[in-house]
């Protein structure tokens, strides 16, 4: 069998695996894996690193040989007799000085998120954000505090200044995950970044920038984080390494903190210097000025969590006394002014769909019309004296959001990526109000039906949920007052003046006709999501339905109700009968989800006297006893109407299995 290394090169692998630093011995051993015969992928996890990663120093091996290490490093190995022998070569054959290196080609990692690749190469950072569609604008904010934040507490981490470039590259990565993993963002952006050698980093700073990737998100206690450090990924780093990573991580997760709303307008005031509590601590207060001072500084706090592990210097940010609250803030300040409208004086009626439309110009149509929906009652969610107008601007980005799915197949979805992305985080930033909306109002209308001596048993719990909206709401109005949002509102007017644009072809590359017009694909969207809910008649009908999936039925109906709703213009008078229906049992399964939600945050709230309690935090009891008897009763409430629900649905369910159902959904569709 021909050998892969030579016997000089075979004898200096071995003395680095043994002698050499720990990156250098991985890299060895990993060469020396492949010498014995290992495919790369068995390679990668005997040694800790991802198959992209394996792949890449193989390919450097070939082209460069045993000067994939540093000339000072082989200066430093013994000298090798020039008799010796490669494993399994008869004495006095000379061995090849270079041999070639059969490589498979890469797949993506079974294990890696979805999305990520092994690179072939080598990718500039610039390439790299690109490719994963990082956000630069809070990038670039983060990198600046993080920057920032390394001058100012030099004293205390001690980093030497060549490490600001550092710093910066891996404040500027922190989100590369974020498009490919939302809720695991800091797993998926360390593999991508293990995955994906940058140019500007050695071995040592690209372990470094991911382990701070990893670490920006979550609060890390001690135990979790020794764990961490004991992967191989890490565990070869040595300790003064390690203790940069974490001294870097420490200054990303509150720099990341410094912009939670995400409008780059938050920034560092006066720094003071103070004793702290125990005589030999030291505490730094870190003012943050800017007119959502309030809301990043709270979080810069929560994510000084790892500093505090790591140093004996306590932070305190604390927001400027000269900032705007929030409440006032919101009320005083103007939209930024845009290129589109920013709110029509009446909205639209109907989208104005016809039978002969494509699917794509339907799908135009209907993004107008809902997106002038969200303009026109933009400035009344902004005000928040009705909360109806929160309700509806809330509904057009669902009925947009819903049309995607609708509209699909038939879309450009790359193309129109950013437009989901703005789409998803407005609706993020409305619900979270919205959830605190519905939850009082149907709190209310359990209070207004006590005697009147009764009427204020829930005070308590409105005082935290007071807290709790006040502080979503100012969240809400930081987004829509913020960059992201302009930047999304002007691309999508844009598409939306296009006829045409994000539009899939008509034919295939072989030249057949694809059904795109409204009357070839309507009857059969309509009857697939009708198939979706009546396939859980067997599994709702059953004793004991689980919870999740009566919740898993509300969203097949939610569809089927929005499908029906986007094409009521071209299908049959009984559409608007079908819709009620729809409603109804949305509503019933919509009233089912709320009182199993509200039990939690009751039940929440009487073991922590909090709004909700984050999974995965350490729990700390409260110091007294949380006395709320009038709470108690009101979820004891809830667990009534929770059984309510569930006893009463059959007879909810009872229409969607009957043929009158069936025969009013084929006459609406006929007309087609």
């Amino acid at each position: 069998m021909e050998e892969k290394l030579t016997a000089e090169e075979q004898a200096i692998l071995e003395w680095i695996a043994s002698e050499g630093k720990p990156v250098y011995r991985r890299r060895a051993r990993l060469l020396l894996l492949w010498g014995q015969g290992l495919a790369p992928r068995d390679i990668g996890p005997q040694v800790g690193l991802s198959f992209g990663r394996v792949y890449y120093w193989l390919r450097a091996f070939r082209e460069r040989r045993i000067d994939v290490f540093p000339a000072d490093l082989l200066a430093a190995a013994p000298a090798v007799p020039p008799s010796f022998p490669l494993s399994g070569e008869d004495e006095g054959e000379e061995a090849p000085s270079e041999m070639s290196i059969e490589v498979p080609h890469p797949e993506p990692l079974e294990a890696e998120p979805e999305g990520i690749e092994a690179e072939k190469s080598e990718i500039t950072l610039e390439e790299l954000c690109q490719q994963y569609d990082v956000d630069m604008a809070h990038a670039r904010a983060v990198a600046d505090h993080a920057l920032a934040l390394f001058d100012h507490l030099s004293p205390f981490h001690g980093l030497p200044p060549e490490r600001r470039p550092l710093l910066e590259t891996a404040a500027l990565v922190h989100n590369v995950g974020l498009e490919t993993d939302p809720n695991r963002h800091h797993k998926a952006g360390q593999d991508i970044l293990l995955a994906h050698p940058l140019v500007e980093l050695d071995d040592n700073e690209q372990f470094i920038v991911a382990l701070t990737t990893f670490l920006h998100r979550k609060r890390m206690p001690p135990k979790k984080l020794d764990k961490k450090l004991s992967q191989p990924a890490f565990a070869d780093l040595s300790e003064s390494v390690q203790t940069e990573a974490l001294a870097l991580a420490a200054l990303v997760r509150m720099a990341d903190g410094l912009d939670y709303t995400q409008t780059g307008s938050s920034q560092l005031g006066q720094i003071r210097q103070r004793e702290g509590a125990v005589s030999t601590s030291r505490l730094v207060e870190i003012e943050v000025t800017g007119p959502y001072a309030a809301i990043d500084a709270v979080h810069a706090q929560k994510k000084s969590d790892l500093w505090q592990l790591l140093f004996e210097t306590g932070l305190q940010f604390t927001p400027a006394q000269a900032a705007i609250s929030m409440s006032h803030y919101a009320e005083e300040k103007q939209p930024a002014e845009l290129t589109v409208s920013t709110a029509p004086e009446k909205p639209p009626e109907h989208p104005g769909l016809l039978a002969d439309d494509t699917m794509a110009e339907a799908a135009r149509k209907t993004f107008y019309f809902h997106f002038q929906r969200m303009l026109y009652h933009e400035p009344g969610t902004r005000l928040g004296e009705d909360i109806e107008e929160l309700h509806d601007m809330r509904v057009a980005t669902r009925r947009m959001r819903a049309a995607f799915r609708v509209f699909g197949d038939h879309l450009d979805m790359k193309q129109l990526k950013p437009i989901r992305k703005g789409l998803r985080r407005t609706g993020q930033a409305l619900g979270n109000v919205r959830d605190l909306d519905v939850f009082w109002d149907k709190t209310q209308r359990y209070l207004d039906a006590l005697p009147p001596g009764q009427q204020g048993d829930l005070d308590s719990l409105r005082e935290v949920w007071e807290t709790e909206r006040e502080k979503a709401r100012a969240e809400m109005l930081a987004y829509l007052d913020g960059d992201r949002y302009a930047r999304f509102k002007e691309r999508f007017a844009e598409l939306l003046q296009t006829p045409g644009a994000g539009a899939l072809p008509a034919l295939t590359k072989k030249g057949e006709a694809v059904p795109h017009r409204l009357k070839h694909v309507v009857p059969v969207a309509v009857y697939q999501r009708l198939a979706a809910i009546q396939a859980y008649d067997e599994w709702v009908t059953r004793p004991g339905v689980p919870l999740e999936r009566l919740h898993r039925l509300r969203i097949a109906a939610k569809r089927l109700r929005y499908t029906l709703e986007f094409f009521e213009e071209v299908l049959g008078p009984q559409t608007e009968d079908l819709i009620k229906a729809m409603k109804k049992l949305q509503d019933h399964l919509g009233d089912l989800q709320d009182a199993v939600v509200a039990s939690e945050l009751l039940r929440d709230f009487l073991t922590w006297g909090t709004w909700g309690h984050a999974k995965g935090k350490k729990v700390f009891l409260p110091t007294e006893p949380i006395v709320a008897p009038g709470v108690a009763t009101y979820m004891a409430d809830k667990q009534i109407e929770l059984q309510r629900q569930l006893s009463t649905f059959p007879e909810v369910w009872a229409y969607f299995q009957s043929p009158e159902f069936k025969q009013t959904v084929a006459v609406a569709v006929a007309p087609l």
